[in-house]
């Protein structure tokens, strides 16, 4: 079922054509997923050289089929991430953000690869529906176990990743530079706890007001009081 979001019409393709030309045909590819057709409208020419898959002919079906069934689990869980976050975005928002998580895909040979799959939205149409969205697909290292940190967001707009289950986005860094605060700590003391300058960590506290449109630390902690 296709999600709805209230945001007005518009598209991200700035991103997807940079990111095409840094792409590297022997390792990683990218797909265009088409939300109104619930098809691949578009796959790159290294997406044959790696699975084997004529683009042509690929749809989304196939994508799923040959998903590793023991990751199917994981990938919903991933996604039900993806809506509860886009959910609480507004329409700029929206498009910094990507998102990230790895798994096992089955090639044309009847092996199977790892790939770290970052998606991100590049179109909304008129009804304020996600229309289309870029995908790329980076060839990993096969792994036993996956790391706690898999799934992850990473925010364009202030070049770093954030805490997924953190309500107003900040990353762990910050979360505890934060938490700091919360006790009475002053910059010079935390810098002094962390090992860092005072100058850094005057840095963070501006970018953790600027994140969370706050004026100032009491604005923000009342905030953060919402979400207990």
């Amino acid at each position: 079922m296709q999600k709805k979001f209230t945001f007005k019409s518009k598209k991200n393709y700035k991103t997807a054509d940079k990111k095409e030309e840094s792409l590297k045909s022997c390792g990683s590819y990218y797909l265009i997923y088409d939300y109104n057709s619930g098809t691949i409208s578009y796959a790159h020419p290294a997406f044959w050289k790696i699975t084997g898959y004529d683009p042509q002919i690929f749809d989304i079906q196939t994508l799923r089929e040959i998903i590793h069934p023991d990751d199917m689990e994981y990938i919903i869980k991933c996604e039900e991430k993806d809506i509860t976050f886009k959910n609480k975005l507004s329409e700029n928002q929206l498009f910094n953000y990507i998102f990230s998580y790895s798994y096992r895909i089955k090639t044309a040979s009847d092996t199977y690869i790892t790939v770290r799959q970052n998606s991100q939205v590049l179109e909304l149409n008129p009804h304020g529906e996600i229309s289309r969205c870029y995908v790329s697909h980076q060839l990993i290292e096969e792994f036993r176990t996956r790391s706690e940190d898999d799934y992850r967001i990473y925010d364009k707009a202030h070049g770093s990743f954030i805490e997924p289950n953190t309500p107003l986005k900040l990353t762990k860094r910050e979360m505890e530079i934060l938490q700091l605060i919360k006790e009475g700590y002053n910059s010079a003391e935390i810098a002094e706890k962390l090992c860092t300058s005072k100058y850094t960590i005057d840095t963070h506290r501006k970018n953790i007001l600027n994140k969370t449109n706050s004026a100032n630390f009491i604005d923000l902690i009342r905030k953060l009081n919402l979400y207990k």
